[in-house]
């Protein structure tokens, strides 16, 4: 009976915890930059300035992320290589 019990604790204990640990989006975070029409309030010229400027840095921090991303793999593939023919040349690879 105890042990029921214990392990009913557990789960709601782990449900509690996994539902305050679960990342809560933050009221004005957005991934998509946003739209401007004619029914939202008004924003200034500065304002949609550095909006579209922060929309451009964002698509060359993608871009470069990108770019570290097929040199990390390529990089891995060269090391994956050196392990085999060390492999083969009989000095383990390791």
């Amino acid at each position: 009976m105890k042990t029921n019990s214990l392990s009913l604790l557990a789960v709601a204990g782990g449900t509690v915890l996994f539902c305050l640990a679960a990342p809560q989006p933050i009221s004005g975070q957005n991934a998509s930059t946003p739209k401007i029409s004619a029914e939202t309030e008004e924003i200034s010229p500065q304002m949609a300035a550095l909006i579209q400027e922060l929309a451009a840095q964002n698509k060359q921090l993608a871009a470069n992320q990108a770019a570290m991303e097929a040199k990390v793999d390529e990089i891995a593939e060269s090391v994956r290589q050196s392990r085999l023919f060390a492999a083969r040349a009989g000095r383990g690879g390791k």
